[in-house]
Parts: C-alpha cells; structure tokens; sequence
C-alpha cells in the first residue's frame, strides 16, 4: 500500500491523526490519498461488498471521536478510513461536499454480518454523548446522530454507463450481474439485501419505545399542515438543507430554505440553523428597504428549520452578465445602473450596521419584469450592535474575499468593498477573480482586461482591481468614480474605432517561443509517466476518475494526440514514438473489452483507433496499422445507443472513415456507412419541417435535443457530410441540407448579425459561443458543409457563427471544450476561410494566455483545468489542448485539430493562409 507522509499539524482532529498513526501496531498499514486516510491490517482479507458504518461528528468533537474509536477498531483488526484533515471535516458537514459524501468522518468496513454487529453496538456506546449531522444515504442505529449503517462496495467495483460512459460504481447482486451501488437519500440497501436478524430485532425495539418521537404529527397539526405549504419546485438541494419554490395559504408562491439539524456547525456551537435565524434577523431590518426579499415566517419542524420568504421572478447576476458576454449585449447605461444599484445596495446596508459578507454574482439577483437589482441569501451577514450576534458567522465564495480572509469572521465594512470590486471586475470581464493559480492574481486579472478588444468595459474593470487592491476606503470615493467613469465612457463610445490588429501586442508569443514551451511540456509529462504501473499512467483528476482512462477528453489518448502534432511540426520521430508509448501501454493495461469498454469517441475508447493510425503512418508501421483497424472494426460491430459525436454513431463514423484513409481497409467504409444508416432511422421529423436527434445523458434519464458539434446536430451533419463525400450519395447530402435549414431555423441573430444558438431546445436563453454545444463547434460544421457544398447559405451563417465567437467576451475557462483554445481553434479555420477577419480576436486570445499562464515553475507555461486550481494534461479542459491551439496558431501547416476529419481538403486551409503572418 502507497504510503504519505504526515500532514502538518494545523487543529486538534490533525493532531489526533498525527498520534494514530505515529503509536500503529507495525501490522496495520496506512495511506492517504488526499481526502482519506485508510489504515489496514497487513493479514486483512475483506470481501467485495458489505455492510459499512459510517460515522458522523461535529467538527469541534472529531479529535475526541478518533480517540474514542481508535482503541476498538485496532483490536477488531478491521480496515477503515478517516478524513484526511480538519478542513475535510467541515466540508463534510458544511453543504459543500456532494450529497452522498455528508456527514461521512469515518468509515468502517465489517468483514462479517457479526463483526458488523459488534462493531455497532460498542461504537454506539462510545459515541451516545457525541453528535454529528444525518447521513442521508445511510440508516441511523438507534437513531444515534453519529452512527449510521448502509451496505455497499469495499472494492472499486463499477461498470460504464452505456448513454454517458461515465463510471458507475457497482455491486454484485444476487444473479452475478453488476448493478448501481446507489448512494441515494433514503436507500440505505439493495432491495435484495436483508439485514441481520438482530439488526432488525434492535432497530424495531428502538423504533416501538420512540414511536412519539419517530413519526410526524399528522398534517392537519404539524408546522406544515397548519401553514399548507404545498412543494411546487425544488429550486436546490444539498447536504445543509434545499430551498424550495412552496405555495402557502397566504402566499401563491414564496421561498422555502431549510437548514439541516446539525449541519454547519461552528465552534462556538452554532449550527445551520443559527444561519437561517441570522437571515431572518436581517431580512426583517431590511424589510422597508426594498432591496431584499420580505420575510415571511421562521419555524422548525422534525429538528429542521425552515424560513419563508417573498419570491419573486428574477435571475442572477451571474447569469444576467454571462448573457451579456455571450451576445456582446454592452448597454452602457444599463451596466452603469446595475453597478450604481449595487453600491446603493451595499450602502443601504452599511447605514444599518450590517456587514453582508456574501457579496457575489451568486447572491446578487436582476428582476426579469423591470430590471432592478435585489440582493438574497443573507445568511453570512453580521449585524455589527447585535447582542444576539457576538461573532460573525463564517463562509465565503472564492474570489469574493480578501486572500487570507476565506475562514475569518469578518466584521468589517472593508470586507464588502472587497466584495464590490470584485462583482465588479466580474461584471466586465465575465471571470471570478479567483486566479488562486497565480500569486499576483490582481494584477494578472488586470492584464487580461486590458488584453481586450473591447475597451467598452475596462473602466468598470480597473474601478474592481483598485477596489479590491484596497485604493478606496468609503462607498462615497466609489461612487464619485463610477460616475466619472461613465461619463467619460460616453465620450470614449461617441468616438471609438476598432482596435487595430497591429496594434495588439503579441511579442512575448512568438513561434519559437510557443514550440519551446510545448517541447518542455511534452518531454517533462513524458518523464513522468508510470509506464510500470498497471493501473495508472498518469495521476488522475476529479473529471478523469469519472471515465475510461483512454477517454480522449481527460484520459491518457489526448496525451497521444498531442505528442503526435508536436511530431508532425518539428519532424522529430521521439513525439511520435511518445505517442505509440502510450498507446501501447493502454492496449496492454486497458484493453478492449466488448461489452464492457464505453466506445464513444471523446469520453471512451473510439479515440484510440484514430490515435494508433495516425501513430502508424507517422513511423511507418504496417503492423501497428493493422492493430488499429482490426480494433476499429472491433469496436463497431454493433450499433452504438447514442447518435452523436461524443458518445455514438457519429464519433465512431468518423473514426472509421480516419483510418480507412490512412490504410484503406474497405470494412471500416461499410461499417461507417451502416452507421450513417442507423443514424437516418434516428432521424425525427418536427411539424414545422426540423430535423433533430435525441441525446440521452444516462440510462435512466429522460432524453434530450442538443444543437451542438459534440453533442447535437451538427455533429452529425459534420459526420454525414464526411460520408456524403466518400460515398457520393444523395440521403446523407439531403440529412445535411436538412440539418442546416434546422440550425438557421433555430438560431439567435445577435447585435451585428452574428448567429447563436441555445445549448438546446428546452432552454432557449442558455446562449453559448463555446466549441462544445455553441457556435465555434456548430460554426466548423457550417464552414466545412459551405467549402463541400458550395452553398452560400452555410457560407453566410458560418461566418455569422465566427463572428459571435470573435464579437463575444464571455470567459469561461482556458481549454478547448468551454474556452479560449476550443474557441481559437474555430476561429483559425474561420480566419482561413475570410482571411484577416479574426486575427485580432487571436492575438488576443494567444495574448490572454500568455498574461494568465502560471506562475513560474521550472520555465513551464500551464494553465488551469475549469477550476481554476489544479493542473493536468487533459486534451479538452487542461493545458495539452491549449498548447495544441497555440502551435496550430503559430505554426499553420498543422491546419486540423484531433478528431477532426482530414478527407475534406486538407490543403486548402494551409494554401489560403499567409505562413508568414507571424515572421
């Protein structure tokens, strides 16, 4: 078992574990692996699945649970696991770990229905006079508020998904098959599984002697009942409790929140519940005010409680701005009347002596009727003359407080102006300020908004970054600056031109610049990988745990494509050699296997194929060659579930047609045309002449319609147009033309005539310009449909889509699914196509990701994954897709992205671009 070393002491529960481990018997083994710490006999054999027993604790007793338990669980010789440190243990019961994680401090894993027994009975009696919150996956013993039972899997068992290819962990029932382990609120065991006589025996005796306290009141005379609250919608769930659209006999409709009996609780012992009371405290001193939703009641119910407030129609900021930088949609007076509601806002409750503490995008609400601004969820606000509030209650958004300040009581009115530049900066830029890759985070954020070619926004932008740099000390000095803002805005619009293209400064990007940076990444990750390890190639992340390590989007296949480019431009045979390394290593370690294997092309195997034909042709390798048809062939020997590109017929379609190019093999051009067959059957027909493919996300949920390259219709008219053009016949061209007419039908015309396009149907103001599900992807259909098919109408709403791609300022990560590299990409191919009409837009995107890469690390250049936080190679969301944007930028004889046909004209990209653009 990998061992780690000792974390640094920081609170007691640390402590605690510091002494565990130190005092061992040298037969038990420990290991951490970042959120557990595991400790197991060395002679230790457990079965597959059991019963577990979960324990639950306050924060504040987690040092004296681990003192109490540890001397039992030695002596029973059993394995178990403890959250790694004391900031773990406040995420699982402050609300922020997902639900089948809260509560869970510890966990126990009985090898026998009677050491299961045992264990619960004497856990039970060390742990009566100590208290956590409910676990909702599991089954209180007793109905202690510590211990809680459920049965499930030892091992990392699963099975993938055959709609999403995500992993799902299993278990064994009783006919042998692989069923969910599902971890569900209420589901504490498989219906097959029966709980030890005894178990059942104790809990039924508990449950008779409790029977006042375990059953709810009827409904005529319970808080509920009295009050006829009726669930209309659940508006959020999570481990601290749901907020819930109700309708009331007062009210047609009003805000529910609930606050979870022991969640959140602090030490001074205050819990979720003290949260909601503060709420309420506050929204009643603001009641008159105007700015925040009017209280209703406060009442408690089965440990729970519950606050009603007025509801009204609105949505967040958050939301507001991202629609805004989507679209382009910059009213100036608009924004200045947002920014000014806001301030008045943060005035209103300054004048009151109330600090809001939770100042965010989030909590800041635009009202869909008029526009005004509201601000909600209070619960962090401190009352600074309250004598029922001696200290401020803690939490906070990332990026919305002062570094350093996260887990402090705050209690000034400074911590609210940091707040105010950073919504600010927020609003003008469309990105949190939390750069916590980068020390300077402030002054990086400043030279990506300057970075811009929009100026309109930069003034509100900078007010943010001196707000949050600590330059003003009243509302009043902010309020003076954003009038002066405004009006000199005013002028600057009166008289603004756009923004030469040479007048964008791309100097610190250079080719050579750029092909170094990526030759340094490419051979440190290459030194890095585990080829010796059977299991894992390369740590793993929370995105790549989710799927088949040979994924193309965040498993070890988008390595190989990466190393492939950086071949194919330098004409150095050891990238390629890298790729075949790997691939190698997967064929050997996770091989194919039918019916087990996910096969879709961006989140399974059908990536790898590809991969190893591209690899095969790079170093001549006939035999190589061989391997990748006979897998491809394989893997599509049966229809797919999905249509799609990401997961179905037309990912794999594509595949197929790829390698028959590169070996000629004429069972993969059947096969690929069985598929655009299967695709035609999948084909629906709407009354008003669409044409559109359902896109299922998991086996048991309900389907949907998508529009998007990866996961909607122009993904598959990218693919049918692929086969239109190898076979010549006439069903796919008409699929073609018909999917085009259905995303002009559906399309968005923005300011300037730019076309965008809703991620779907059912939401039709969920607006993107991303690659994935918005423009830059449907936009690479239409460009290549125009160039195949001459069609001027696919040649204008292309253009259309590149220039909502070029025109928007939305930012939403670095990489090639929701970012600025997968956006690149499209507009690279868009700029050959109308040549100059994009560079400026890409100088400012390679400017951007010089200004925003890390911190200096070893003359490394990375980028985060979406959260802004951790780093990893993934091909779609970390810094290997991003490099492969940037040397397609700099170096355009590489003119195709991976998974991305080549059958089209390969060289007309290349011929119409000016190769010295960059000289």
């Amino acid at each position: 078992m990998k061992l780690a070393s000792v974390t640094e002491k920081k609170d007691a529960y640390e402590n605690a574990l510091e002494h565990i481990i130190r005092d061992l018997p040298e037969s038990i083994q420990w290991s951490n692996d970042g959120h557990w710490i595991c400790f197991k006999p060395e002679e230790l054999t457990l079965p597959a699945q059991g019963w577990k027993i979960h324990l639950s604790v306050i924060p504040v007793e987690g040092a004296e649970l681990l003192h109490r338990i540890t001397p039992i669980l030695t002596t029973y010789g059993v394995m178990w696991k403890a959250v790694s440190s004391g900031l773990k243990l406040i995420e699982t019961s402050n609300g922020s770990t997902p639900l089948p994680q809260t509560g869970k401090c510890v966990t126990i894993y009985a090898r026998s229905d009677e050491q299961f027994m045992q264990l619960l009975e004497e856990l039970n009696d060390c742990t009566k006079d100590l208290k956590g919150p409910s676990i909702p996956t599991d089954r209180a013993y007793q109905g202690s508020s510590c211990v809680f039972y459920r049965y499930g899997a030892f091992v990392d068992r699963f099975y993938y998904d055959r709609y999403s290819c995500a992993k799902v962990y299993a278990i064994q029932n009783p006919g042998g098959g692989l069923e969910e382990d599902r971890r569900t609120p209420g589901r504490y065991k498989p219906e097959w599984v029966e709980e030890p006589e005894e178990l059942v025996r104790i809990q039924t005796q508990w449950k008779n002697e409790n029977e006042a306290t375990c059953n709810p009141s009827s409904s005529s005379n319970n808080e509920f009942g009295i009050r006829k609250i009726r669930v209309k919608r659940v508006l959020k769930k999570s481990g601290k409790g749901g907020v819930f659209l109700v309708s009331t006999s007062q009210n047609e409709q009003a805000v529910m929140k609930e606050a979870v009996h022991l969640m959140r609780v602090d030490g001074a012992g205050r819990s979720a519940h003290d949260y909601l009371n503060n709420e309420y405290h506050v929204l009643d001193l603001m009641k008159d005010t105007g700015y925040t939703p009017r209280p209703i009641d406060l009442f408690s119910f089965q440990q729970n409680r519950y606050l009603m407030l007025e509801y009204f129609e609105s949505i967040s900021l958050r939301e507001y701005i991202h629609r805004r930088h989507v679209a382009a949609d910059y009213n100036q007076a608009e924004f200045y009347r947002v920014s000014s509601e806001i301030l008045d806002i943060v005035q209103q409750f300054h004048d009151k002596g109330i600090v809001i503490n939770d100042l965010t995008p989030n909590n800041i609400v635009v009202l869909t009727d008029d526009g005004s601004v509201r601000l909600i969820d209070l619960e962090l606000a401190y009352v600074k003359d309250s004598s029922s509030q001696a200290k401020p209650l803690t939490g906070h958004t990332p990026g919305y407080v002062l570094r350093g300040r996260e887990h402090s009581q705050r209690s000034e009115y400074a911590d609210d102006l940091y707040a105010l530049g950073a919504v600010y900066y927020y609003m003008a830029s469309s990105m949190d300020p939390y750069l916590k890759y980068r020390q300077s985070h402030l002054s990086a954020g400043k030279a990506y908004l300057d970075n811009l070619t929009h100026t309109q926004l930069r003034g509100l932008g900078s007010l943010g970054i001196e707000i949050m740099s600590g330059q003003y000390n009243e509302l009043s000095e902010i309020r003076k600056q954003l009038a002066r803002l405004y009006e000199q805005e005013k002028v600057d619009v009166s008289r603004s031109e756009p923004v030469p293209v040479s007048c964008i400064n791309e100097t610190d990007m250079t080719a050579e610049v750029v092909l170094h940076q990526a030759e340094l990444m490419a051979n440190k990750l290459h030194d890095s990988l585990d080829f010796s390890n059977p299991h894992q190639l390369y740590p793993e992340n929370s995105m790549s745990k989710m799927f088949h390590p040979a994924n193309f989007n965040f498993g070890w296949t988008g390595m190989a494509y990466g190393f492939h480019q950086l071949g194919e431009i330098t004409q150095n045979r050891k990238y390629h050699q890298y790729a075949r390394e790997v691939l190698e290593w997967l064929l050997s370690h996770t091989p194919y296997v039918p019916e087990e294997t996910p096969e879709s092309l961006y989140f399974g195997y059908g990536a790898v194929p590809w991969a190893l034909a591209l690899t095969a042709k790079a170093l001549d390798d006939e035999p190589l060659l061989r391997i990748a048809e006979d897998l491809a062939v394989e893997m599509t020997r049966h229809d797919p579930v999905q249509t799609n590109i990401s997961h179905g017929a037309a990912g794999l379609g594509l595949m197929l047609l790829e390698v028959h190019r590169h070996g000629g093999c004429a069972e993969l051009l059947t096969r690929a045309d069985e598929l655009g067959g299967f695709i035609l059957e999948q084909e629906k027909r709407t009354e008003d002449g669409l044409s559109m493919w359902e896109v299922k996300e998991k086996t048991d949920k309900k389907g949907h319609e998508s529009f998007g390259f990866s996961h909607g219709i122009a993904g598959i008219g990218y693919f049918l147009l692929a086969l239109a053009d190898v076979t010549g016949r006439d069903e796919y061209y008409s699929a073609v033309r018909r999917i085009v007419h259905t995303l002009e039908r559906t399309s968005y015309e923005g300011l300037h005539g730019v076309r965008l396009w809703p991620a779907s149907p059912e939401k039709p103001d969920a607006l993107w310009v991303h690659w994935c599900n918005g423009s830059a992807g449907i936009g690479r259909f239409l460009l290549t449909a125009a160039e195949t098919l001459q069609d001027p109408v696919c040649y204008r709403l292309g253009q259309q889509a590149a220039d909502a791609v070029a025109q928007s300022t939305i930012f939403a990560s670095f990489g090639q699914c929701h970012g600025i590299a997968g956006n690149g990409d499209f507009l690279l191919m868009a700029d050959r196509s109308f040549p100059g009409r994009y560079e400026a837009k890409l100088k400012e995107y390679t400017r951007s990701l010089h200004v925003l890469r890390s911190d200096r690390q070893e003359d490394l250049w990375m980028w985060p994954l979406e959260d802004m936080e951790s780093f990893s190679p993934d091909y779609m969301t970390g810094y290997m897709g991003i490099y492969a944007f940037l040397l397609r930028r700099f170096y355009p004889a590489v003119s195709f992205e991976p998974v991305v046909y080549s059958g089209f004209d390969q060289n007309r990209e290349v011929q119409v671009y000016d190769a010295n653009i960059h000289s």
